[in-house]
């Protein structure tokens, strides 16, 4: 299993690369970043709606989801397949 803050750490300095483009995109949108691919995966205005995509999109995934913008709600999504 991996380390839960070495996954903050990596979901933080996505977000903070591209930061300036994704709050003049989606300021106030709930996003879902995939850590594995260094990108936004889902934008919606529901946290289930925006988790939902993001996992049949991409499933085996790490997701971190965040409201984009200086208020953010930040929950994590964590599609792991443990064997």
């Amino acid at each position: 299993m991996s380390d839960p803050n070495k996954f903050d750490v990596e979901a933080k300095n996505i977000y903070e690369a591209h930061k300036e483009a994704w709050e003049k995109l989606y300021s106030g949108k709930i996003i879902a970043i995939d850590v594995d691919a260094n990108d936004i995966v889902s934008v919606g205005d529901h946290l289930k709606d925006v988790s939902l995509r993001a996992r049949k999109e991409r499933p085996g995934h790490r997701f971190f989801v965040r409201r984009a913008g200086k208020n953010p709600s930040v929950a994590r999504l964590r599609n792991r397949n443990y064997s």
